[in-house]
């Protein structure tokens, strides 16, 4: 099962306008990935809904709450500076670090431009889509091409 991490404008995207990050969210929700998070990243999601999009603090808290349900907390132990254009997006690879996620899954030109770190790949939703579709794809003609057992 794939571990992964979101960064934030993909999740405020699943809320307000849904497609591919929602589709993502709901991976989550239907634990066929783990999704991982931190303290750091939580709070930029609530200053993000705070801030941009005006909402009270009884909105944030039920949103950090149904975000809860399925993600995995992470505490933070290692500072990492990996993003020179935006070291604010640091805390998303210290998680992705110390979860030992697969993938960042990501909207940000900061983090895309990285492409990888350390064998962590950072994708557009989409692009997690489409691999995650590829693997699926595989496994079901796997089952399907295995021998059956032979009776004794």
């Amino acid at each position: 099962m794939d571990r992964i991490v979101i960064d934030t404008n993909i999740y405020i995207s699943a809320i307000f306008w849904g497609g591919k990050p929602r589709e993502i969210i709901d991976l989550g929700r239907d634990k066929r990935i783990h999704i991982f998070t931190s303290l750091e990243m939580e709070n930029e999601i609530a200053e993000k809904l705070r801030t941009k999009f005006r909402l009270n603090q009884e909105e944030i808290n039920q949103i950090l709450l149904d975000f809860s349900t399925f993600t995995v907390p992470v505490k933070v132990t290692t500072k990492i500076e990996a993003v020179p254009g935006d070291p604010e997006d640091d805390k998303f690879i210290e998680c992705a670090v110390l979860s030992r996620a697969n993938y960042i899954v990501s909207g940000d030109k900061h983090l895309l431009d990285l492409k990888e770190y350390y064998g962590i790949r950072i994708l557009k939703a989409s692009e997690y889509l489409a691999i995650l579709e590829k693997k699926e794809r595989r496994t079901q003609s796997t089952k399907f091409t295995q021998k059956p057992n032979k009776p004794e």
